[in-house]
């Protein structure tokens, strides 16, 4: 079996709405080998495997795969399962898989949920070993051997509990969330709404109550000047200081590092100077100052406060072990960091206990070691402090904190300034009034880990992840800036220019992808084909963007999915058989489905556009969430007449070429379409469907119908609007029309507005795409026959596979047999010199059109002919 590629698609794709991987696999000579043939396999998968037995599959019952074995079925089928389970072994939760077979014998799209993209592809290569030394008939696998392997690569890779707890959050609250590099840093919402949240520090987060919680002994003096309650202490530099201080204080004491973290080298409970004695006998040496301070009797309470709310409130008990009389401390705590609710870090609900300088010194205070065997049920504390990143457990009490402590917290959040806090509190009860006099808080976090709230040892769990979201974000709305998606086959373009220009105002900036470029207002950010999703979440990151107007192009769906998880807007311009045969797409089914991604993922108080003059896409309605806005050319289509019958939003061109939009039953006219220079006085219908869309969309937006006349009349088919799509030059008495097309589809509709043009000869210049299916472009090529007085025929600069001339000679010989003389075609590999050729050999009154694969050409043809305009006779 050999892996051809591997996908990671990142958001909703043709295959679900969630992460997945496509694995494109030969199976190679196992193509003629299902599992019903091979002898022993089922048998040694389902005992390598047990849980195999229980998976589903598509029979959609327990046991279904298992019978599907027995059946035969194929490898990459068995992979996929297999995948599936083994991140399940490995603690990753998923569940949707699907493997599909291409066009090519023998070769499978193999696709699954992952949750981290390390991991998931690690489980695939676990998967295919497994099989592989089951195929071989080799000793029993070590499958525990991968299952650790995916489950470090999951740990190693994954957001922290207190993070990911925020990430969940947001989705689940469909607020726009992405990780940011390797470490903790989300950004929520997009464009000008973004916020960002680093572990719990949002960006709302005040730097100078920060900078004071980070200073212990600032934060008790802040604490201490509004009259709330705080231990007595000093800072010491050395240890004479410290016991110049344990003197003034008195016992017991605790001694933590004035710039510690995480409960990190913390000592509590020092009842003399014996204790005193061995702790500063085994402190960190590179410490340079210690807070030295009271210590109070009574139980360690995390208090997590959002916003002036107390939202969560653990009681936290310091790391112990119970002695059995036979292993020693060291062992004790090895064994307690075996259990599977423990990790390395914060990677699981508890963290292990460190075996650390901490653990031997506070061991040391009781005249204690590592080597020390407890006796048979003795209860060892290993630990001063409660943190839960020193091995903790935490309790939730939230329910049990009296009002006046809860008040205390709030209060103490607020003397510190910050907008979400950690308040580590000390007192005996929680539940009775504060007496101030027997308790303290002992320290102000300024980044709460939000763990022990959401995977508390007992007691109820705390969603703190959505408090915070909701503090950030009282609604989507308030996160998430619009963003219209355009796709189909073609025309995205030519709407996504449109949109953008209707859209545009003092008011509003809008970002904007397409074929040519990412355009951040008028600024173009990139240029060249700019319709996939790395150039999508260009635009949804930039902070000065208020709408976002995407192309969504075939490829970049196939390649990552969509940089996005719902949309406002959809619009599907049409679907045609472009590209069939290439990235396993290769039925108009297969297409269609793509295409329709956008209405799937369309929000329910959001619009979904449709050209209702294409069956295909008018189909599309069912699958949407959105209210549909039907568009359509043809004011006789069945649909128009339902859509008004039934009071559904509409726009839609008369007889007379008059644009009018319906809604509610109301049918108002808009504007005459000749009067539009997009449609090319009423010419080019497939300018009017993208224009009717394009409509639609910024009329869903709020703009009136009188602003978006005034854009209508503005919007010029030139190189500075719509750069590249019909664009139009007279020249020497000759007609120059430049546009894109480089379809079946595309073709047909330049052919047919220019049908209308007064002109001499018809000269056109066109290359095949090399990654084209031959019967594709033949029929381009065909097309353009039968259409043209002149074809000249170019190859583009990659050919994308192809050999040099092969596909410009399958384009000649296609035009020759749909009639047009070879003595009228002509072979120019260059696009520069095709340009060239057309020019020189064309006469007064002649068209020429020049479908442009680079439009750099385009510009270099114009700056050669103005030197010497007039062509050879």
């Amino acid at each position: 079996m050999i892996i051809n590629r591997v996908r990671y698609l990142k958001g909703p794709n043709y295959f679900a709405y969630t992460p997945t991987i496509c694995i494109e696999l030969d199976l190679e000579e196992l193509e003629e080998k299902p599992s019903d043939t091979i002898p022993g396999f089922n048998e040694r998968l389902l005992k390598t495997l047990p849980n195999l037995g229980s998976h589903t599959c598509s029979k959609g019952y327990r046991g279904g795969f298992a019978e599907r074995l027995r059946q035969g079925t194929w490898m990459g089928h068995i992979l996929e399962h297999m995948a599936i389970e083994l991140q399940n072994l490995a603690g990753i939760n998923v569940i949707r898989g699907k493997t599909i077979m291409m066009e090519k014998k023998g070769h499978y799209q193999v696709t699954f949920d992952y949750q981290e993209p390390e991991s998931g592809l690690q489980a695939f290569l676990a998967a295919k070993e497994i099989a592989e030394s089951i195929l071989n008939d080799e000793k029993d696998t070590n499958v525990q051997f991968y299952v650790k392997q995916i489950e470090d690569l999951y740990y190693k890779n994954k957001l922290g509990p207190s993070t990911e707890a925020i990430f969940k959050a947001a989705q689940e609250e469909n607020i726009p969330v992405e990780r940011i590099g390797d470490d903790s840093l989300l950004r929520l919402g997009t464009g000008s709404r973004q916020k960002y949240v680093q572990a719990t520090i949002s960006s709302q987060t005040s730097n100078i109550a920060v900078e004071n919680a980070c200073d212990k002994s600032l934060t008790k003096s802040i604490l201490k000047g509004c009259g709330l309650p705080v231990p007595d202490g000093e800072i010491a530099h050395s240890i004479e200081e410290i016991f110049e201080t344990a003197d003034r204080l008195g016992f017991p004491l605790v001694i933590k590092p004035y710039n510690g973290r995480q409960g990190q080298g913390v000592i509590t409970h020092i009842k003399n100077k014996d204790e005193l004695f061995n702790v500063t006998n085994c402190l960190e040496a590179y410490v340079e100052k210690f807070i030295v301070e009271r210590h109070f009797e009574g139980h360690d309470y995390r208090l997590l406060i959002v916003n002036g709310e107390l939202i969560a409130t653990s009681l936290r008990l310091p790391p112990y072990v119970i002695g059995n009389g036979t292993d020693t401390i060291r062992r004790l705590i090895e064994k307690e960091n075996l259990n599977p609710l423990r990790g390395d870090g914060h990677e699981k609900p508890m963290s292990k206990i460190p075996l650390t300088h901490t653990v031997t010194c506070y061991l040391e205070k009781t005249n204690q070691t590592l080597a020390a065997i407890p006796k048979q049920g003795e209860l060892v504390q290993v630990a001063g402090n409660a943190n839960l990143s020193t091995g903790g457990k935490a309790i939730d009490v939230t329910e049990q904190v009296h009002p006046t402590v809860k008040k205390m917290a709030i209060a103490a959040a607020k003397a510190i300034g910050l907008d979400i806090a950690g308040i580590d509190f000390i007192c005996e009860d929680i539940s009775m009034p504060l007496d101030l006099s027997q308790t303290a808080i002992i320290e102000v976090n300024a980044a709460p880990g939000i763990r022990m709230h959401h995977y508390p040892s007992e007691g109820k769990k705390r969603d703190v992840g959505k408090a915070i979201i909701d503090y950030l974000f009282p609604s989507r709305e308030g996160a998430a800036i619009p963003i219209i998606a355009v796709t189909g086959t073609n025309g995205k373009t030519t709407t996504t220019r449109m949109i953008h220009y209707f859209l545009s105002n003092d008011k509003t900036t809008v970002g904007m992808t397409n074929s040519d470029g990412v355009y951040i207002g008028e600024e173009i950010l990139d240029q060249g084909d700019c319709s996939g999703p790395i150039s999508a979440r260009m635009v949804l990151a930039h902070p000065e963007v208020d709408v976002a107007v995407l192309e969504t192009a075939r490829g970049g769906i196939l390649r990552e999915g969509l940089a996005f998880r719902q949309c406002d807007v959809g619009i599907i311009t049409n679907v045609s058989g472009d590209h069939l045969g290439c990235d396993g797409m290769d039925t108009m089914d297969d297409l269609v489905k793509l295409k329709r991604l956008i209405a799937e993922v369309v929000l329910d108080k959001g619009y979904c556009i449709l050209n209702a003059d294409d069956p295909l896409v008018a189909a599309m309605g069912a699958y949407t969430d959105g209210e549909v806005i039907y568009t359509s050319t043809d004011p006789n289509q069945p649909l128009v007449k339902e859509a008004i019958k039934s009071g559904q939003k509409i726009w839609f061109v008369n007889e007379q070429g008059m644009i009018f939009h319906s809604s509610a039953g109301v049918i108002q006219p808009f504007m005459d379409c000749s009067l539009i220079p997009i449609t090319i006085s009423g010419m080019a219908r497939h300018n009017i469907a993208n224009l009717l869309q394009a409509l639609a969309a910024a009329h869903t937006q709020g703009r009136s119908m009188e602003e978006l006349r005034k854009k209508a009349v503005t919007f010029m088919p030139d190189t500075n609007l719509s750069k590249g799509r019909f664009n139009l030059k007279k020249l020497n008495e000759r007609t120059i029309i430049i546009d894109y097309a480089h379809n079946e589809a595309g073709l047909k509709a330049i052919f047919e507005t220019v049908s209308a043009y007064n002109r001499n000869r018809l000269i056109t210049v066109l290359a095949g795409p090399g990654d084209r299916v031959n019967e594709e472009l033949i029929r381009l090529a065909k097309v353009a026959a039968v259409h043209s007085d002149l074809f000249i025929i170019k190859e583009d600069d990659d050919l994308r596979g192809r050999k040099p001339v092969e596909v410009a000679e399958l384009l000649q010989e296609a035009a020759v047999e749909a009639g047009l003389h070879k003595d009228r075609t002509r072979i120019v590999l260059n696009e520069l010199d095709a340009f060239v050729s057309a020019w020189e050999t064309s006469r007064p009154g002649d068209l020429l059109l020049f479908f442009y694969t680079d439009f750099d050409y385009v510009e270099r043809f114009f700056e050669k002919v103005s030197t010497n305009p007039l062509p050879k006779k």
